[in-house]
């Protein structure tokens, strides 16, 4: 019988450079593994590689590996940027239970080598508006999760996202914790998000002033031409404000779960907002990304379903996109916090830096549980995304459970517990980046 050792067993590194000649290493977490004597391996593209008819389809040529100090070394030339699979077995037999490894890596081009993988959730909601528990404790909770950032996005209310950065100060954290609100501007339906932003945008856009007025009243006239006869033009005004308003506080603007399901006076179930607004905010676009995966429950994915194929037929190929549940709790009767979030591949682990990489096309929306996952966003990126989620992030999310639990110490006041977090938690983040050479920690 084949007995695959992968998880007894440290691959290092995991992600390499591609078309270029990489050393990789494979070595026993644990003396009842090693490895003694001559090996083959075989190495197989996962996506693009020469089909050989005559050797029975994919073309490799497998090479002899010798064992040193009981681990394996290697050098490959690894192609083009896809995964790969690695096939390590004895050369002599093995025994009744043959021992072998059978893992992956892959190799990215040097746009995309070195920079951060990062995984979190940008709208969600506390007790500052209608959600069930404090920002603190959803911050714990999402490190539970294993998510590295956060954007608390209460109903018209800076001030959650706010207390919880203040908050966490006293809560040494791997974690990135974003500014945001969830705008809904007085006369306009459409729900959008502000991240980043240095300042309090629904005071400007929910009072009944002299100067609003005569904004909104500028904005109508300046589309006058472009806008059909059933778009309300003081909604799609009121809209159009909201994204120039955060952009002058240095936010990024996102347009909401456009396919959210409301109830009207009648229990009639309807679109929150017309779909002619919002195909009119989409051609005359102000907001910088698109929810593609909202709220949706398992049993329920319409909403998502529809976006997706809104977004691939009306916005521009690669126009910034996230995944997030808009969760108001984590009891899991109630709620889908962690099924969906955003992956982000950043520069710097920073607000910014997370903002940047969505801005520039940089992020993969992923959308469900278990085996049941789809990722939206570029094929490349998702790509990679999918390797990540089998392979990085079930390493990645058992390291961060024992920081999640120490969270909940302090944020309970158990103070004497701050030093372990600092030093455990970023030394355990530290050997997981070291072995993948994906750079996760701050």
């Amino acid at each position: 019988m084949k007995v695959n050792v992968e998880s007894y067993v440290t691959v290092t590194p995991r992600i390499l450079h591609a078309n270029r000649v990489q050393r990789v290493e494979i070595a026993p977490k644990f003396d009842f593994i090693r490895f003694n004597g001559a090996y083959t391996v075989s190495v197989f593209p996962r996506y693009r590689f020469r089909y050989d008819a005559g050797r029975g389809g994919a073309y490799y040529e497998p090479f002899r590996c010798t064992a040193e100090h009981g681990r394996l070394s290697f050098e490959y030339s690894f192609g083009s940027e896809q995964e790969y699979i690695i096939q390590v077995k004895p050369d002599q037999g093995g025994g009744i239970n043959t021992r072998v490894v059978e893992t992956s890596v892959y190799a990215l081009e040097d746009d995309l080598y070195g920079l951060r993988v990062l995984k979190g959730d940008l709208h969600l909601h506390t007790t500052f508006s209608d959600g069930v528990e404090s920002p603190e404790h959803r911050a714990m909770q999402a490190r539970k999760a294993g998510f590295d950032f956060l954007a608390i996005t209460d109903h018209n209310t800076y001030s959650g996202s706010v207390h919880l950065i203040e908050k966490m100060r006293a809560c040494p954290n791997n974690m990135v914790f974003l500014r945001g609100e969830e705008v809904h501007a007085t006369g306009c339906p459409v729900h959008i998000l502000s991240l980043g932003a240095s300042e309090a945008i629904a005071p400007k856009v929910t009072k009944p002033d002299a100067e609003r007025s005569a904004r909104l009243q500028a904005i109508a006239e300046q589309y006058q031409d472009t806008l059909d006869a059933d778009v309300d033009r003081h909604a799609f005004a009121a809209a159009q404000d909201v994204f120039q308003k955060i952009r002058e506080a240095g936010g990024m603007s996102v347009l909401c779960h456009i396919y959210w399901d409301a109830v009207d006076g009648g229990q009639h179930r309807r679109m929150g907002a017309p779909e002619q607004l919002i195909d009119a905010l989409v051609r005359n676009r102000l907001f910088d990304a698109f929810e593609i995966t909202s709220g949706a429950p398992a049993f329920d994915l319409k909403a998502n379903y529809l976006q997706e194929i809104y977004y691939r037929e009306n916005l521009p190929p690669n126009f910034p996109i996230i995944g997030i549940t808009d969760s108001h709790s984590t009891l899991p009767a109630v709620s889908i916090f962690g099924q969906n979030y955003t992956i982000a591949f950043v520069e710097a682990q920073t607000e910014e830096g997370i903002l940047e990489a969505i801005r520039n096309g940089r992020s993969v929306s992923v959308d469900g549980v278990g085996s049941n996952v789809i990722c939206h966003g570029s094929l490349r990126l998702s790509k990679y995304a999918a390797f990540l989620r089998e392979k990085y992030f079930p390493a990645h999310d058992e390291a961060v459970e024992l920081e999640a639990e120490l969270m909940l110490k302090i944020l309970l006041g158990k103070l004497e517990y701050v030093s372990i977090l600092e030093d455990v938690c970023r030394d355990d983040l530290q050997l997981l980046a070291l072995e993948w050479g994906v750079i996760s920690p701050k």
